[in-house]
């Protein structure tokens, strides 16, 4: 019997959150990571948004994301109300081992 599309999915976010454990990341912080190494100076908002996760989840997974110093928050020169994120050097560095875990899950499916 084929299994759901429910099935996969699942299947495919378990294989990615293994993939991921060794450095640290979780499928959440992985997704931010990538979507501000494509778009820089991205506001919390703008993230969220994308990801299709409320604001209160993404500012809570950013203040991880900080804690570990991949992401750097400071307020857009435009808009001194506007907080943009982006990552630091560890987070760019750190988008290559993400890229290849990604690699690796489609690879096996």
């Amino acid at each position: 019997m084929e299994p759901t599309l429910l099935e996969v999915m699942l299947r495919v976010h378990g294989e990615f959150r293994g993939r991921l454990a060794p450095i640290q990341v979780t499928p959440l912080q992985a997704g931010v990571i990538l979507y501000l190494h494509r778009h820089a100076q991205a506001t919390m908002s703008e993230a969220a948004a994308a990801l299709r996760v409320s604001l209160p989840t993404s500012s809570e997974v950013v203040k991880d994301l900080v804690r570990k110093r991949w992401v750097t928050k400071q307020y857009s020169a435009e808009d001194h109300r506007a907080l943009c994120l982006q990552l630091s050097p560890q987070g760019k560095a750190l988008v290559r081992r993400i890229t290849d875990s990604i690699r690796d899950v489609k690879i096996e499916l």
